[in-house]
């Protein structure tokens, strides 16, 4: 595979270096050594980072850079540092709330971490949760926390809890941590064939990189495994481990069926970022998309006579026929129903009421959905109440959907 080299990513970098001078000749470093190939969707990297401080100095040094701040401090035999120190290296933006008198920090996507959603207030020895307008102390004490020269000053003690690792000895603090870069090459794609192909250079700490896929009513879910198996989502590793500058990445390669039309895909790691990708599929034959069912069974469960196609373009206003007959049993329930997700912002989002269609003696059923406006939808084929386990055993579950193109009405010639 021919091999191309990120310079979209140092573009990037090249932007900000108003405000990340100390981390831009790193990045550029990094991104021009990465092996990517043009098969690489989105590549996820880490950029590390080093600050060196020592005690009542008014500067410190982030990556080899020297930076005016206010100092770290020594009180009560524990070590302390400026709240605003996490803005000064670009790893949070320091927020303050006049009316509970509290202070947080906001980290960016790079270091998101749960310390966002935790409080600190000048003179506690507590950290605070803020919840629905409350503010409640946590049971965790905390050396306590000062004012000085209009900078909160914070136990070193919490910077684990921020992902950051810390070390301090004759004088001297040193902080360690990692910026997580995640970066779609190819956001999107066009295509006419029915699965789509591409892969991820995956550095090794992102841990497992999966392909997620939209359900079609809200929401996302794996590729392997998750609510929809008919999409029939591969991965695989491609190649041996790959080393640059003492890391190690590696190439997974994904493989998943489309949807007509739109398909909002997403590359996700747990807790440690991800990348969405669209795959638009262009359709030339409609009658050649057989309708999808959510898993194989289903074809067991329900039988449609109307439509025997899983992709309609119609204009807008005119019914949708649906009709069929469900083949399952032990129902708790003796009726269908039709939920229309419109195409909005990137994600299917269920737009109408739900039409309920109540089963005949035989379990047969006909009904129709009629959508006013032009756009892209799916229409998903809701089943009777069954059994689905949990505390309320039993519930409705989607067992297929149809994909609609609505086109503007044409009006009739004279």
């Amino acid at each position: 595979m021919r091999r191309i080299f990120v310079s979209l990513l140092v573009s990037s970098c090249l932007l900000i270096s108003g405000l990340l001078p100390t981390a831009l000749s790193y990045a550029e470093n990094s991104t021009s050594n990465l092996p990517v190939v043009v098969e690489d969707a989105a590549v996820f990297y880490l950029v590390p980072h080093q600050l060196t401080a020592e005690i009542n100095k008014s500067s410190l040094s982030l990556d080899s850079v020297s930076i005016k701040t206010a100092p770290l401090l020594k009180k009560n035999n524990h070590l302390y540092f400026p709240f605003k120190w996490l803005e000064t290296v670009h790893l949070a933006t320091i927020k303050w709330d006049a009316k509970t008198g509290s202070t947080w920090a906001e980290f960016d996507i790079e270091n998101s971490v749960p310390f966002s959603s935790f409080r600190l207030m000048p003179n506690q020895s507590k950290i605070f949760r803020y919840e629905d307008g409350t503010m409640t102390a946590l049971d965790e004490p905390i050396p306590k926390t000062f004012m000085k020269n209009d900078q909160l000053y914070i136990p070193a003690s919490l910077l684990p809890k921020m992902g950051i690792n810390y070390t301090w000895s004759n004088g001297v603090m040193h902080w360690v941590w990692n910026d997580k870069v995640v970066k779609a090459l190819h956001p999107t794609y066009t295509t006419d064939k029915e699965k789509i192909t591409f892969s991820a250079l995956v550095q090794k700490e992102f841990g497992h990189a999966y392909l997620m896929v939209n359900t079609g009513h809200g929401g996302m879910t794996s590729s392997i495994g998750g609510s929809i198996s008919t999409f029939k989502g591969k991965e695989k590793s491609i190649g041996k481990p790959i080393i640059i500058n003492g890391q190690t990445f590696r190439r997974i390669e994904y493989s998943v069926e489309l949807r007509p039309g739109p398909n909002p895909l997403e590359i996700h790691t747990n807790d440690k970022g991800s990348v969405k990708i669209m795959v638009h599929r262009k359709v030339l034959n409609p009658s050649s998309v057989p309708i999808r069912y959510n898993h194989p069974e289903n074809e067991q469960d329900i039988r449609f006579t109307k439509p025997t196609q899983g992709y309609l373009r119609v204009q807008a206003g005119d019914p949708i026929a649906i009709a069929g007959v469900v083949t399952a049993t032990y129902l708790e329930s003796n009726e269908v129903s039709f939920g229309v997700a419109a195409f909005q912002n990137g994600d299917f989002v269920e737009v109408e009421k739900k039409t309920v269609i109540p089963l005949k003696q035989d379990k047969s059923f006909s009904g129709s959905v009629v959508i006013q406006k032009p756009g892209t939808y799916l229409v998903n084929i809701l089943s009777p109440d069954v059994f689905v386990g949990g505390s309320s055993p039993y519930g409705s579950v989607k067992w297929a959907e149809i994909a609609v193109e609505v086109l503007p009405k044409t009006k009739k010639k004279p």
